[in-house]
């Protein structure tokens, strides 16, 4: 009798173990948000950009340190496919697309969070292949890239002269220096261009933890200007644009240990922010893109800080404006 009793209570785990199971399958829906096929590699601080409809996701933590690993996502086969690695491996790096190319810049090169990288590849892929181009004007870790009107901007992170923002020209592979600074420094930042202008969202900064500051730089004026705080500090989070609004998610605080599913997209013409659906699954160290109507966000960890390292995600989690 005990034995079927062991057994029943066996077999009713392994039936809620299953279940459970097929509620975390790929495509189930959670309002407007819906989870997508697991990445190959789990891994947090990663850098991810949108081309031709696809999502590329480059580098990053993974299970066994800094990783080499890229990764493309098709939407419309919900299925993942490995490239050609990095040239080197990277986390904590910045990856813009351009011309039907892919640009990743900066990052740490090692574990030890050494910001000495400038190093900047391009990656066709027609070819999949990478080639090096033009270095940035210095290194950076933790920053942001973002295709605006021809140019690639490098703004925030850490390194040399973080608050210099610096434009890339992939036609003449050389980078612009001279431009107005960013108002206030930050690392582990989110960043997005809508309607023709560069915005730099929250993010953090050493002795002030996360911050609301939200600045936007017009390249045809060359100035920054202040525009409404984020409603909570965030740092190590992500934004896209996306329908003409800014979309920002996730985060961590390092003091609590927190990590953060709270959403909230930016209307430019009203210059406010507004509560949206949360993300289903609160990470930091993810990153996102736009491609067409739907936001794609990706991988990170659940942990805060170190805790990273041991609950890293493979996830893809997709949202469309209800």
């Amino acid at each position: 009798m005990r034995d079927r009793i062991l057994h029943g209570l066996a077999l009713a785990a392994f039936v809620f173990a299953w279940l459970a199971g097929c509620a975390d399958a790929p495509g189930t829906a959670e309002g407007p948000w819906r989870r997508g096929a697991a990445m190959p590699t789990a891994r947090s601080e990663i850098a991810v950009a949108a081309l031709d409809g696809r999502i590329y996701v480059a580098g990053g933590i993974g299970q066994w340190g800094t990783t080499d690993a890229f990764e493309v996502y098709d939407p419309a086969s919900d299925a993942w496919r490995r490239l050609a690695p990095l040239p080197e491996a990277v986390h904590h790096a910045a990856m813009a697309a351009s011309a039907g190319r892919l640009y990743l810049a900066g990052g740490y090169a090692s574990i030890i969070f050494r910001a000495d990288n400038a190093r900047v590849w391009a990656y066709e892929p027609e070819s999949d292949r990478w080639r090096p181009v033009a270095d940035m004007p210095g290194p950076r870790a933790a920053h942001k890239l973002v295709a605006l009107g021809g140019r690639i901007y490098a703004l925030g992170g850490v390194g040399a002269d973080p608050t210099a923002l610096w434009a890339y020209d992939p036609a003449a592979d050389r980078w612009e220096t001279g431009r107005a600074p960013l108002p206030t420094p930050r690392e582990h930042l989110a960043a997005a261009a809508v309607a023709g202008r560069l915005y730099a969202v929250a993010g953090r900064w050493s002795g002030q933890g996360n911050l609301t500051a939200v600045e936007v730089y017009d390249p045809a004026t060359d100035r920054w200007n202040a525009v409404a705080n984020l409603p909570a500090p965030r740092g190590g989070f992500t934004a896209a644009a996306l329908e003409g609004r800014i979309h920002v998610t996730g985060g961590e605080d390092l003091g609590s240990g927190a990590t953060f599913a709270e959403h909230w997209a930016y209307d430019p013409a009203a210059d406010r922010w507004t509560s949206a659906p949360a993300l289903p699954t609160a990470r930091h160290g993810l990153d996102s893109a736009a491609a067409a109507d739907t936001w794609y966000v990706v991988g990170g960890g659940t942990g805060a800080g170190a805790r990273t390292f041991f609950t890293l995600t493979d996830l893809i989690e997709t949202y469309v404006e209800p």
